[in-house]
């Protein structure tokens, strides 16, 4: 039994041995343990593929012969390579990459067996739009092979060189820009501004160029300094001015969000600044501009905007305008119920601060020199509507007869005996801002006395009855 198995041992080793040399095993030899050169072996840009915000660009190394260990290879930026290239003319119409724009493993891994390794730069899309025409160039040094390998001295650089032209279109270059950028956007009259209780608005539009991708911020900056050089170079007319910065408000950061093409930028000016310029009539200007856009590129020339504002804008402006008048002129006739109609003057002429005299006791305690009865009085001088709107003027409270007249024109004529009427009201449109002659008559017969002048302005919120303030009247000379 012993003399068998012997024979079956010898004969499996016999088979081995034949199949060994039949499949050729023994040039299977393991690999020697010798030190390799490391060296830069470029990059296929060909093989570098743009996507919405980063270029990806896969760079190789290569060793002198198989690893004999798995090891790294730092890489570190090197644009010293670049520059002197760029400096001896070898690059042409070359410029540099900064770090800054570009993201780059420390290390590349090298497996065992392997004669050569790759990885992968990632290059911001905007630094290849920013340079279009161009071609962009980055440099890596090898560093520090472990396991004892080398760096091979004269190749110790990976020289990356791109096309901007083959990576990108011009079309699809993400360009930051504002609507209408390189121009003047003229706001005039209902065009181009939304209102409000407080002022106005005007929306500026920041609009991205190419296939929106992630959120990014851009600043808003204004050089309200060139104003004035516009005006002297006659691209802005003569009476334009820039504002104060108290007197407008507007975004200086603003963030356009994930997948949107468009933001919005809110240039505000309140409606007392408008007021303020009424007589002197003058165009705001303000000159905006895109800065520092965390993401993409700025237009070269629409990421500017010169904001042209037209006086006419504040005939959208019915906020309520408060005047500084001190009343009207008032004349009184004693014993006489139609004023100067025979060229008579005035028994008493006086400044009323209103027309507000609710009953007989407290009129006639201030004119004493005046008759009880039988005398008439005119007051006369400016009414500065505060709004714009239908005005409704009333004469209702009125003993006796009673007339009034705006800008020469009677809207309410009953000057007779009667008293106290609801018919004595009339409608007519004014002007916010606009001074308007005013004559108010009033004639007492006899008994009891009132005059009170009232208004209304429903369509501008000015809604019951009330005396016209003094401040809205100024006295005739």
């Amino acid at each position: 039994m012993k003399k068998y198995k012997y024979v079956l041992f010898i004969g499996l080793i016999v088979l081995i041995a034949g199949a060994c040399r039949q499949n050729d095993l023994d040039e299977l030899k393991p690999i020697q343990n010798t030190d390799r050169n490391v060296s830069g072996a470029g990059a296929n840009t060909g093989d570098a593929t743009a996507g919405n915000e980063i270029v990806k660009v896969p760079f190789k190394i290569s060793l002198s012969g198989p690893a004999t260990k798995a090891f790294q290879v730092g890489i570190t930026f090197n644009n010293d390579t670049v520059t002197q290239l760029i400096a001896n003319g070898t690059l042409k119409n070359t410029v540099i990459l900064p770090a800054g724009a570009i993201d780059y493993p420390s290390v590349i891994n090298v497996s065992f067996g392997a004669d050569t390794a790759t990885s992968v730069a990632s290059v911001r899309l905007s630094a290849i739009e920013a340079n279009y025409g161009k071609n962009v160039a980055f440099a890596f040094k090898l560093t520090d092979p472990g396991k004892g390998n080398q760096i091979k001295g004269s190749q110790s650089n990976i020289l990356v060189v791109l096309d901007t032209k083959k990576l990108v279109k011009e079309s699809d270059i993400h360009y930051v820009s504002l609507l209408n950028g390189g121009g003047i956007m003229n706001v005039d009259y209902q065009k181009n501004y939304t209102t409000t209780p407080a002022g106005i608005t005007i929306p500026l539009t920041i609009n991205l160029a190419g296939v929106p991708a992630g959120a990014f911020n851009v600043n808003v900056k204004l050089n309200m300094d060139t104003i004035a050089t516009l005006v002297s170079k006659k691209v802005l007319p003569d009476n334009t001015i820039a504002l104060n910065p108290d007197q407008f408000s507007i975004d200086t950061l603003i963030r356009v969000n994930s997948n949107a093409s468009t933001a919005m930028i809110r240039l505000s000016i309140g409606w007392p600044v408008f007021d303020a310029n009424i007589a002197a009539n003058k165009r705001f200007g303000f000159v905006v501009s895109l800065a520092n856009p965390s993401k993409h590129i700025l237009h070269p020339t629409n990421s500017k905007l010169i904001v042209l504002v037209q006086p006419e804008v504040n005939l959208d402006n019915n906020s309520y305008i408060t005047g500084n008048g001190t009343g009207l002129k008032a004349e009184y006739f004693s014993n006489n119920q139609l004023l100067d109609f025979d060229g008579r003057k005035p028994d008493l002429v006086q400044i009323e601060p209103t027309i507000d005299w609710p009953n007989d006791g407290v009129w006639q305690a201030a004119i004493p020199s005046i008759s009880h009865d039988n005398f008439s009085t005119r007051w006369t001088g400016e009414f500065l509507a505060p709004v714009r709107g239908e005005y409704v003027f009333w004469q209702n409270e009125w003993d006796d007869g009673s007339r009034l007249y705006i800008d020469g024109k009677a809207i309410i004529n009953d000057f007779t005996t009667e008293w106290d009427k609801d018919s004595r009201t009339a409608k007519i449109f004014l002007e916010r801002g606009k001074r308007y002659k005013i004559e108010a008559d009033h004639r007492e017969n006899v008994g009891g006395q009132r005059a009170r002048l009232t208004f209304e302005v429903p369509s501008a919120g000015i809604n019951g009855r009330r005396i016209i303030p003094q401040s809205q009247l100024f006295p005739a000379p």
